[in-house]
C-alpha cells in the first residue's frame, strides 16, 4: 500500500534534500515514520548525526502542504524551543535553505514565515512579529511563557507541533517544569492535540525525557547508537608549574591552554562560570598577543551585538579561540571548530560529552578535546570522567517533582492570559509530566497563596496577585502583569547594570553588587577587555579602556555546576581502586593501575600516583564508606 501524501516529505523539500545529501542518515530513517504521521517522538542520536533535520523535515513538510493547499493563517503553527538563545539563531541559519526551497514556488502572501523570539529580540522586531506572526517560531521557555500571556498575542497560537531541542538540558532543573507547563498552555491555546518532538544526544533513561516532553501521552523513541567517534585527552600544566593541592582557578590552565590554542585552527574553551571565562580569555590574550583580536569571550552577560558578532565570526572561521561558560555548549553547529577545551572537570559526564560534541561537526568528523586539569583533586575527577565518557556511561536524568514555585508562576501567567476555571486549570497542570501526581490540596494551596492567603494588610486591604470568584481566577491588576513579564523564568539573577562605552556601545551587563564595590577609575574585565569605571548612575555605567591597571573580575549570581551522581560514582570507583592498589604495592602499584585500568598517560599517572601516595601516608584516600573525618591542628598565634 502506498503511503498517504501526508506521510511523505513534501516534494519541494524532498528535491532540496536529494540535491544536498546522498541519503538520509540513520536517525532520519528511524524518526520519519513517526514524525511524518504526527506521533510524539523522542529522537536520540549523537551530535552531528542529522537529528535536527530529522525533526524539521516533517515540520516543514506540514507547513508547506498547508501553505500550498489553503494558505497559512496569521498564527504560529509550529514552535521550536531551545535552552540557549545562540542555538535559536543557529537553527534559524540552518533552516533558511530548506525553507527557501519550500517558499520558492509559493506566492509572496502564502510563504512560510520563520522568526526568532528571545530576550535578545529588539522592540521593533517584537512589534512586527505581533502584527505578522511567524508560522515557525524559534524561542525559549521563558519567552514562550511570556507570549502566551500577552494580550497582543491572544489568538496568535494555533500550533500543531512543538520541537524541543536538547531536552536533557531542561530535565534536571526547574526550567523543565516551566517548559512542560508552557507546552500544555500552548496546546490549550491551539485547541487541538500538539505533536511533541524532543531531541537529545545524552538523555538517559529515555523514559524520563519522554515523560517531561509528553506527560502520560504515548511517545515513540527513535534512536541510534549514541556513541560517537571522539578523542578526549588530559592537558597538564608545564613541568615547572606543579598542580596545586586544591582549587579551580582557570589561570592555572592558561599556559597549557595557550599552547593548545596555538596549535589548533579554532578552539572553543569551556569554563565553569562566566567569571572564569573572563579571566581565561584575558590570560589567553596576554599569552598570545599575536592572536589578541581573534580571541573572544562569550557568555549570557555579554552585550547582544557583541555576542552576535562573535557567533557570526565563529561560524565564518574568523576566530582563533572563543572562551565561554555555558552559552555555546548545546547543539550550536560551528563546523570550523576543530578542538574543544574543558577547563577543569565539568562536573558531569553528559555535560562533558555535550561540550566535546561542539568540535568535529563535519560529516564523519571526530570530536576532539582536552580536559585541562586545574588541581590534584581535579586530576582524579578528570581521569574518572574521561574513562566514563569513552565507555558511554552517561548521567541519568532526575526530573524535579512538582515544584510549587514554578507552578505559582505558570498559574499567574495563565491568569493574565484569560480567566480560568479552577477545575480546568488543575486538569491542564496535571497533564504536564512533572505535575502528573500533583495533589488537589497542593494546587489549592498555590491558588490561595497567589490570592494573598485571605490576609488583610492594614489600610492597604487584601494583598493578592490573582482574584478569585465563582470558581474562577484572573490577574489582579495590570501592575502584576507587568511584573510577571519582567520576571518570568527560573534563572536567578541580581539587578543588572549595563556597561556602556563613551560612544554608548553596550559591552554587556554586570551585577549591581559588584559595581557598588568599585570606585571611579578602578578597572575590571568585561568581554575579555580591560575597562575602568567612569560613572555609575542607576542601571547604567560608563567605562573607558584600561591599560596596565590591576583588574578585577565581575561575579555573576549562580553557584558552580553541581557534581552529577554518575561522575561522583565514577570517581569513587577510581578512588577505591587506587586505595586498594596502594595497600598492595604503594605508589608503583597506583601508577600501574592508572595506566592499565584507566588508560592514563605516563606523566598523568606519575602525578596522580604521587598524590595518592602522599595522601595515604597521612590517612587512607577518602571514599564513601567508611566516612573519614580529617582534623587539621592549627597553631595558636598571640
Amino acid at each position: 500500500m502506498k503511503p498517504r501524501s501526508s506521510e511523505r516529505i513534501h516534494p519541494d523539500l524532498a528535491k532540496w534534500f536529494e540535491e544536498r545529501f546522498a541519503a538520509p542518515s540513520d536517525i532520519q530513517r528511524a524518526a520519519l515514520p513517526h514524525t511524518l504521521t504526527g506521533r510524539n517522538t523522542l529522537l536520540l542520536a549523537p551530535t552531528g548525526s542529522g537529528k535536527t533535520l530529522a525533526a524539521f523535515l516533517s515540520v516543514l513538510s506540514s507547513l508547506a502542504r498547508e501553505a500550498h493547499e489553503t494558505g497559512l493563517p496569521n498564527q504560529v503553527r509550529a514552535v521550536y524551543v531551545s535552552p540557549l538563545r545562540a542555538l535559536d539563531r543557529d537553527i534559524h541559519r540552518n533552516l533558511t535553505a530548506p525553507l527557501e526551497a519550500v517558499n520558492a514556488r509559493l506566492p509572496g502572501d502564502r510563504r512560510v514565515r520563520m522568526e526568532v523570539r528571545t530576550g535578545d529580540t529588539l522592540a521593533a522586531e517584537r512589534g512586527r512579529q505581533q502584527r505578522r506572526r511567524p508560522h515557525l517560531l524559534l524561542t525559549t521557555p521563558e519567552s514562550l511563557s511570556s507570549l502566551l500571556s500577552q494580550a497582543g498575542w491572544r489568538g496568535g497560537f494555533a500550533a500543531r507541533v512543538a520541537v524541543v531541542d536538547e531536552i536533557h538540558a531542561f530535565a534536571e532543573s526547574k526550567r523543565g517544569s516551566l517548559l512542560a507547563l508552557a507546552l500544555e498552555r500552548l496546546e490549550a491555546a491551539g485547541g487541538e492535540p500538539l505533536q511533541r518532538i524532543g531531541l537529545s544526544a545524552t538523555a538517559q533513561p529515555p523514559e524520563a525525557a519522554a515523560r517531561l516532553l509528553c506527560g502520560a501521552r504515548p511517545c515513540a523513541v527513535a534512536s541510534v547508537d549514541l556513541r560517537r567517534m571522539h578523542k578526549l585527552d588530559l592537558a597538564l600544566p608545564p613541568a615547572d608549574q606543579p598542580l596545586p593541592p586544591a582549587g579551580y582557578n582557570p589561570y592555572r590552565a592558561a599556559f597549557a591552554a595557550a599552547e593548545l590554542v596555538r596549535r589548533a585552527g579554532c578552539t572553543l574553551a569551556f569554563t565553569a562560570t562566566r567569571s572564569s571565562a573572563e579571566r581565561l580569555g584575558l590570560a589567553l590574550k596576554v599569552l598570545l598577543p599575536e592572536e589578541e583580536e581573534r580571541i573572544a569571550v562569550h557568555h549570557a552577560s555579554i552585550g547582544r551585538d557583541s555576542r552576535l558578532r562573535i557567533e557570526d565570526a565563529l561560524g565564518a572561521g574568523g576566530l582563533k579561540a572563543v572562551v565561554c561558560s555555558t552559552s555555546l555548549e548545546l547543539g550550536v553547529d560551528y563546523a570550523g571548530v576543530d578542538q574543544v577545551l574543558l577547563i577543569g572537570a565539568p562536573r558531569g559526564v553528559s555535560r562533558a560529552v555535550q561540550r566535546l560534541g561542539r568540535s568535529g561537526r563535519r560529516a564523519g568528523g571526530v570530536a576532539h578535546g582536552y580536559l585541562a586539569v586545574l588541581s590534584l583533586p581535579d586530576l582524579l575527577e578528570c581521569i574518572a570522567l574521561r574513562e566514563a565518557a569513552e565507555a558511554g556511561r552517561l548521567d541519568e536524568l532526575r526530573i524535579p517533582r512538582a515544584p510549587l514555585d514554578v507552578l505559582a508562576q505558570a498559574l499567574l501567567g495563565m491568569s493574565i492570559e484569560r480567566a480560568w476555571e479552577l477545575e480546568e486549570a488543575y486538569a491542564l497542570v496535571r497533564r504536564a509530566g512533572p505535575y502528573s501526581e500533583l495533589s488537589r490540596a497542593d494546587f489549592d494551596a498555590v491558588i490561595e497563596y497567589l490570592a494573598g492567603g485571605g490576609k488583610v494588610l492594614g489600610p492597604y486591604g487584601k494583598y493578592g496577585k490573582i482574584e478569585l470568584g465563582g470558581g474562577r481566577f484572573r490577574v489582579a491588576s495590570r501592575r502584576v502583569a507587568r511584573d510577571y513579564y519582567l520576571n518570568v523564568g527560573t534563572i536567578s539573577d541580581d539587578f543588572q547594570v549595563k556597561i556602556l562605552t563613551r560612544g554608548n556601545r553596550c559591552l554587556g551587563e554586570v551585577e549591581e553588587g559588584f559595581l557598588a564595590e568599585l570606585q571611579p577609575g578602578e578597572a575590571f574585565i568585561i568581554g575579555g577587555r580591560c575597562v575602568k569605571l567612569r560613572t555609575l548612575h542607576r542601571d547604567r555605567a560608563t567605562v573607558e579602556p584600561a591599560t596596565g591597571e590591576q583588574v578585577k573580575t565581575p561575579r555573576w549570581m549562580g553557584g558552580r555546576m553541581s557534581l552529577s551522581a554518575r561522575l561522583a560514582g565514577e570517581e569513587l570507583r577510581l578512588r577505591r581502586a587506587l586505595r586498594q592498589a596502594w595497600r598492595e604495592g604503594g605508589e608503583a602499584a597506583c601508577r600501574r593501575a592508572l595506566r592499565r585500568g584507566w588508560g592514563v598517560t605516563r606523566e598523568a599517572a606519575e602525578i596522580a600516583a604521587a598524590y595518592i601516595d602522599r595522601q595515604c601516608r597521612a590517612a587512607p584516600v577518602p571514599v564513601d564508606t567508611p566516612v573519614q573525618v580529617e582534623r587539621i591542628a592549627r597553631k595558636r598565634t598571640l
